[in-house]
């Protein structure tokens, strides 16, 4: 039989998993912060590059220009509805290891729609939508029902449409500073700087 440990133990347990919710709470936060900035830095250059392409002058940047643009503002929203979802569930964690009252989640449809969106059905204008037998149940929990793989210049503040900057940046504010001091003697190696030194032709595989 399995004898109950020790009082002594499982306070220090409590300490050691409050101390690394703390730290990955704050680390996600910092994330979510950087990712909302990089976002809308993302987000402004597409739309500037759209208008430019309008002025038809030499200057104007072409088509392939607004493309690589619009990739950039869907794989950095992805990765704000992504560091955000990692943010709040460690901030769950974090709340009850402190006796509080659970938050509700911010955009876990839009994340959850984000993580299927190979099972939705796609249509030409760039909309994604619950396939009849699919599983993309998240889809019919956005606004209309639907998620635009587009980008519209008034996404600039809103990833996807959806996700505003302000908010999310608010939300990680309150929690940036959380764990910082952890490791701080760390120092990379020799080795690892000769590494990083190193030309792109010259990494290894």
């Amino acid at each position: 039989m399995e004898k109950t440990p020790p009082q002594e133990s499982r306070d220090d347990h409590r300490a050691a998993q409050l101390v690394t919710a703390e730290r990955m709470l704050g680390m996600w936060a910092r994330a979510v912060q950087k990712d909302a900035h990089s976002y809308y830095q993302a987000a402004m250059r597409a739309a500037w590059t759209d208008r430019a392409i309008d002025h038809g002058e030499d200057w104007s940047p072409d088509e392939g220009d607004l493309e690589v643009a619009l990739e950039e503002v869907w794989i950095r929203g992805y990765r704000l509805v992504m560091g955000n979802y990692q943010m709040e569930r460690w901030l769950q964690l974090w709340r009850k290891l402190n006796d509080k009252t659970a938050e509700p989640a911010r955009y876990r449809e839009l994340r959850n729609a984000l993580e299927h969106l190979d099972e939705a059905s796609f249509s030409g204008d760039l909309v994604a939508r619950r396939a009849p037998t699919g599983k993309a149940w998240s889809l019919d929990d956005l606004p209309d029902r639907e998620l635009s793989l587009g980008f519209h210049n008034l996404h600039v503040d809103n990833a996807f449409g959806i996700a505003d900057l302000k908010e999310l940046t608010d939300a990680a504010r309150i929690y940036a500073s959380f764990g910082r001091g952890f490791n701080d003697d760390y120092e990379p190696s020799s080795e690892n700087l000769e590494w990083l030194r190193q030309s792109d032709d010259d990494c290894p595989d």
